[in-house]
């Protein structure tokens, strides 16, 4: 399979301006927490669960970020965690607030293309919200395709797509969920798991409208989230279909 010539990626800055801010968005109190946010990174773990992880699985996190979601999942499987990103104050901040919790994990600064891991390396790998991003998806879907051991799984979430253009100015393309699967499918055939997330309703309540309107909703989902325990974006279970969504998820199991 070929490639076409490599472009750049789009290059973020989030983290010189703000910080490890999605340690706060998933971890902080009432006030601070982001429920988008905390139903992706719920909708993650519910896969991982789902497949099976355990304690002594290896796992690596491409897109790592702050090392947020990879602290999440350290601390609710206690797994082997690396993590890459090819921002460098993402990994800094990664290994700070790892360091912190008193998290274990190993952190690496790449774009993720080309790895310098062995290959099937790890039982799990994740592709968290990132492949929206990413200018060559097929060049990274084929490099987790190396590090997968056989018999592991890997788990990507991202956008539904809803429209002509990407919702988001920094993603380079969203995705249908047929379009994903066809995407991945020469590289990991059909996922085991497909699962939904993130009702459009409450998408356009939390995200658009009057600026008064989305306060008050956003103060309501984060106290049912905190305080009750229930993320009003995450709904594994419900039996609708992928059009009233605006969350995807999809499970592979590496079989050979």
């Amino acid at each position: 399979m070929t490639f076409p010539v490599m472009q750049p990626e789009i290059e973020f800055e989030k983290y010189q301006k703000r910080g490890a801010y999605h340690w706060d968005q998933y971890f902080g109190s009432v006030l601070k927490i982001d429920s988008f946010l905390r139903g992706r990174y719920q909708l993650l773990i519910h896969l991982l669960r789902t497949a099976g992880i355990k304690s002594s699985s290896s796992l690596l996190e491409v897109g790592c970020g702050d090392g947020a979601l990879s602290g999440l999942i350290y601390q609710t499987f206690n797994c082997e965690i690396t993590g890459v990103d090819p921002s460098a104050d993402g990994i800094r901040y990664s290994e700070e607030m790892f360091q912190k919790h008193q998290f274990q994990g190993s952190f690496h600064v790449s774009e993720g293309y080309h790895l310098s891991f062995p290959d099937h390396r790890f039982d799990f790998i994740v592709l968290a919200d990132v492949i929206e991003h990413l200018q060559h998806p097929g060049l990274m879907l084929q490099e987790l395709r190396r590090l997968t051991k056989p018999g592991g799984y890997i788990v990507i979430t991202t956008p539904i797509r809803c429209s002509e253009f990407p919702e988001d100015t920094m993603h380079v393309r969203e995705f249908y969920q047929e379009e994903l699967i066809a995407l991945c499918h020469p590289f990991f055939g059909t996922p085991v798991r497909k699962v939904y997330s993130h009702p459009a309703v409450w998408h356009e309540l939390y995200s658009f409208g009057k600026k008064s309107n989305r306060s008050l909703v956003r103060l309501y989902c984060r106290m049912v989230d905190k305080i009750l325990g229930r993320n009003v974006f995450f709904r594994p279970n419900s039996k609708q279909q992928w059009k009233n969504f605006r969350q995807q998820g999809l499970l592979f199991n590496i079989a050979t």
